[in-house]
């Protein structure tokens, strides 16, 4: 099995347990009442687990794929994503709105911004020089 394999194995274990606690009970997963669902969505640990789990994630997929197709993959996760949150669209709007009023977006989410940024960058510069060479 390839490290690729292995983590997207480790990925339907959790989102099958996960799938299991909501159908349970939902409040469980999501309450800040519940001291692993602090730790794991705490904004702190949240960004450092992310983005260090993001970069191994990263560093084995570009063995099997460039950064284009990674990117691509990304927009496919987006668009269900959206699928996800559509039914909710305007209670999410309107807090994200609110949020947004309360603070300066950028900010509070450089981190993302940042990496955000910079894969952008990085697949634009790969299609433009595969494009010209």
């Amino acid at each position: 099995m390839t490290p690729v394999e292995i983590i997207a194995l480790i990925f339907i274990i959790l989102s099958i347990i996960k799938l299991v606690v909501i159908f349970i009970n939902p409040n469980t997963w999501y309450s800040t009442k519940n001291p692993l669902a602090r730790l794991v969505w705490g904004n702190l640990s949240a960004t450092i687990f992310s983005f260090l789990l993001g970069g191994v994630v990263l560093f084995y997929l570009l063995h099997e794929i460039n950064i284009v197709q990674v990117f691509v993959a990304i927009v496919f996760t987006f668009l269900l994503a959206i699928l996800t949150v559509a039914p909710n669209i305007e209670k999410i709007m309107k807090a994200t709105g609110n949020q947004l009023k309360k603070e300066n977006f950028f900010a509070k989410h450089w981190v993302a911004v940042f990496v955000w940024v910079s894969i952008m960058a990085w697949v634009a510069y790969e299609i433009f020089v595969n494009m010209f060479s």
